[in-house]
């Protein structure tokens, strides 16, 4: 009896009142709309943990090298896709800043050189996300990849060194166009008979510079 009183007393003072638990489930209209359009379903956006036990969500911090590799990019498909496009939007307007003001940068390698690089890498990493670092990375030094990863990273070295050490402008220039030529095999080769019609095309130009060399 005396217990309860003196719990009523202390009720009474408001010392063991609690505030309402804050709502961190709130979104803003952009994420719902975005959320609206993901056809994966209710799980579309990845929420981060506010408490240790909280779930789900991935543990933090990870325990091994094995778990922090499995979780460094825990996104759902989703989020995935949205990452995806926005580095693939960002380094389509790159790629289109560099052909529109080619004049005004032909004259200044070292931007050129530099837009150019940061588009390549926007594009890598939007693959990288999308199919996770690792899984990308043997991806990419598989044996039927490894021509395409040799030329384009050789080629981004080259325009840098070109651009940046001898400052040449037309050897800038080839090394970009090689860059560009090696972006455009990897994402053809992704569509049906992709790689058969490149062959075909490289056999085919080949043969008709042989003949126009030979007169």
């Amino acid at each position: 009896m005396a217990s309860s009183s003196f719990r009523d007393s202390m009720n009474s003072l408001g010392w063991s009142r609690r505030d309402e638990p804050v709502n961190t489930n709130k979104q803003t209209p952009l994420l719902g709309r975005l959320q609206k359009l993901n056809p994966f379903g209710d799980q579309g956006f990845v929420r981060l943990p506010t408490t240790e036990g909280e779930g789900p969500g991935a543990p933090l911090p990870a325990r091994t090298r094995k778990e922090e590799e499995e979780g460094w990019f825990a996104l759902s498909r989703w989020d995935r896709l949205l990452v995806f496009g926005g580095l693939n939007l960002a380094a389509i307007a790159l790629f289109v800043v560099c052909f529109t003001l080619l004049p005004i940068l032909s004259l200044r390698p070292r931007k050129f050189a530099i837009l150019w690089t940061m588009a390549s890498v926007l594009f890598l990493g939007s693959w990288a996300v999308m199919m996770g670092p690792m899984a990308y990375a043997r991806h990419l030094i598989s044996s039927e990849r490894l021509p395409f990863t040799a030329t384009y990273f050789g080629s981004i070295g080259l325009t840098l060194y070109f651009a940046l050490g001898l400052h040449s402008t037309i050897l800038t220039l080839m090394s970009s166009i090689v860059q560009f030529v090696a972006l455009l095999w990897y994402l053809v080769s992704y569509f049906p008979m992709g790689s058969t019609g490149l062959r075909f095309a490289a056999s085919f130009g080949s043969n008709r510079v042989a003949a126009w060399m030979n007169g």
